[in-house]
């Protein structure tokens, strides 16, 4: 488990490693522990949270790998596809994946046999240093949105509530600043709780995702503040979609670290801007 005692405003990690003080030998040290502490989560949210979401559409991943298409792609297509899903360039992703699809790689292979070995060659490219983390993300909501696209979707959470509290965090639609919500998420897994890091893109996606699965809350981080615009109805969106009619809904990010701002001013229960503080937070917004 990771040490993250700091003094840490985890929902702006995002922006920890594109920040670093050359002048100060001091905060670089710092900042470094903190980049592999940050690299080590975001590889175990990869392989435990995104990996499964991307290719757990319609079945298990053991039955889609026993059910795997003969053709498979090599490495250096499974690199390329990589590679262009980190440069944004979805139609020539897509255009790979035909290819392959026309040598005879089924559909269920390019989720066990493509888009699950890219998704983790990104973590690693991110933990070697080799790529920015901006880069990893633009990678894999890239993967989401082509296998949104292909038609499959993820909907084997449960339905009611349970005895596990479970909790879904996202950003708001327009960035895609995954890293600080992995640290905290990781502070609701210590805390017993199941957590979804959803990586869709767009409200229709975050809102489908809550219909589709029960959760106990929801956490939308937010950092830029032309977001806030549109917060309020993206809340109300999401507590109308949900399958869970009471959810309440958690906010953090970059924006409510900068001035003072009131969770009812956009239909949320709590701000968190210190990562130590969401379990408590989201505690304190659960129905007796």
């Amino acid at each position: 488990m990771l040490s993250l005692g700091r003094a840490l405003s985890a929902w702006t990690l995002s922006s920890l490693f594109e920040r670093r003080d050359a002048n100060s030998a001091h905060r670089r040290a710092d900042a470094g522990s903190s980049d592999q502490e940050c690299r080590r989560s975001m590889r175990m949210v990869l392989e435990s949270q995104i990996i499964p979401r991307l290719v757990n559409a319609h079945r298990t991943g053991e039955e889609l790998a026993a059910n795997s298409s003969t053709s498979q792609p090599f490495d250096d297509e499974i690199a390329t596809f990589a590679r262009l899903c980190a440069a944004g360039k979805r139609q020539e992703a897509v255009l790979l994946i035909e290819r392959l699809r026309s040598d005879g790689l089924d559909q269920e292979g390019v989720f066990v046999d493509l888009i699950t070995p890219a998704a983790r060659l990104l973590g690693r490219q991110w933990e070697d240093d080799l790529l920015g983390f901006s880069e990893v993300t633009v990678g894999l909501v890239l993967m989401h949105e082509v296998i949104h696209g292909m038609g499959y979707e993820f909907h084997d959470g449960p339905q009611t509530a349970g005895g596990i509290k479970r909790v879904m965090l996202a950003c708001a639609p327009g960035s895609q600043h995954v890293l600080g919500l992995a640290i905290v998420a990781e502070f609701f897994r210590k805390a017993g709780w199941q957590v979804v890091l959803e990586v869709s893109p767009s409200r229709t996606e975050l809102c489908h995702a809550v219909r589709n699965e029960w959760f106990d809350l929801v956490g939308v981080s937010v950092a830029l503040d032309s977001q806030l615009v549109a917060l309020s109805d993206l809340v109300d969106s999401l507590k109308t979609a949900s399958r869970n009619p009471t959810t309440p809904v958690l906010l953090g990010g970059p924006i409510f670290s900068t001035g003072a701002h009131r969770a009812e001013t956009f239909g949320a229960q709590a701000i968190c801007v210190d990562a130590r503080d969401c379990v408590p937070l989201a505690l304190a917004t659960q129905a007796p």
